[in-house]
């Protein structure tokens, strides 16, 4: 049978309560509270417990996934054959570049892994056939594409050799010789902005120079310029032609009166200096052909 809901006493049947008892009843039922109230705070703390070790457990979980994750990648990046190199891709920065040359001077990288080649393996492989090679720049398309990028030594003079029956000895008939910064001798037919390069006669040499062949110094080159330059900005002489005497190490300037020569044992301020007391002490129809600045003590002059 079911109980029927509680309802309040009519109040002719209730009987009064004590003080006392009130009082008795009132510190039962805090009794009863702070039972209740301890009791939630352990279930509580057993559950924040639990909770702590949860995420310690779930830490650990991550950390071990993320671990076999990056070993799992460096094992399939080693061992996967996804990763040989099976194209390099050339950007050149120069017209008179061959890329089928290039191309033919890194074939050996074909099938090599791509993350364990560094720009050092490139560039020695290039050294080989490039002598006129500036930088290599090496970028890596994952995951089989290596791209090189090549910047050879700019050019600053087209090249002349003439050979000892003063006929000039030409290279090959499609190409054209040029001297770069760093002094080397180069052939070629694609090269840009050629016509514009000024003009350097190459003589007195003791064989044929092959192309890739340095010739000359770059402090040889920078010498030659600074000669030039000076002769313009002051005494107004604009150089006509340059000759190289391999050999000698000489250098002969051309201009509108007559040819000067100069060599590499003193310094230029010097050659300077022994021309302005030529041009002061000597008149210049008394000369007709050359100007000698090599000697220390004396200019000799035709």
């Amino acid at each position: 049978m079911p109980i029927r809901p509680a309802k309040r006493l009519p109040k002719r049947f209730r009987r009064p309560v004590s003080q006392g008892t009130r009082v008795l009843v009132q510190r039962r039922y805090e009794r009863h509270r702070k039972l209740r109230f301890d009791l939630w705070r352990r279930r509580m703390r057993r559950v924040s417990e639990k909770l702590v070790k949860l995420r310690r457990y779930a830490a650990f979980a991550v950390i071990g996934m993320l671990l076999l994750g990056v070993v799992g990648f460096f094992l399939v990046a080693l061992f996967s054959p996804l990763m040989r190199v099976a194209e390099v891709r050339v950007v050149r920065t120069d017209a008179r570049l061959d890329l089928e040359q290039v191309q033919s001077l890194l074939a050996p990288l074909f099938g090599k892994h791509l993350l364990l080649l560094s720009g050092y393996d490139v560039r020695m492989l290039l050294e080989e056939g490039l002598p006129d090679l500036h930088l290599v720049e090496v970028d890596k398309d994952y995951p089989s594409t290596l791209v090189v990028r090549i910047t050879v030594d700019p050019l600053i003079a087209r090249l002349m050799i003439r050979g000892p029956e003063e006929e000039p000895v030409q290279g090959e008939a499609a190409t054209i010789d040029y001297l770069t910064s760093e002094g080397t001798y180069i052939a070629s037919a694609r090269a840009s902005g050629g016509d514009a390069l000024p003009v350097i006669t190459l003589v007195d040499w003791g064989a044929r120079p092959i192309p890739g062949a340095v010739l000359l110094t770059p402090e040889f080159l920078l010498r030659v310029a600074a000669a030039e330059r000076s002769l313009q900005e002051q005494f107004g002489q604009v150089v006509l032609e340059r000759t190289v005497y391999l050999r000698a190490q000489e250098y002969h300037l051309r201009i509108a009166q007559w040819t000067i020569w100069f060599d590499v044992q003193s310094s230029l301020e010097e050659y300077l200096q022994r021309y302005r007391i030529f041009l002061r002490e000597v008149a210049p129809e008394e000369v007709k052909n050359y100007v000698d600045l090599r000697l220390k003590d004396r200019v000799v002059y035709r």
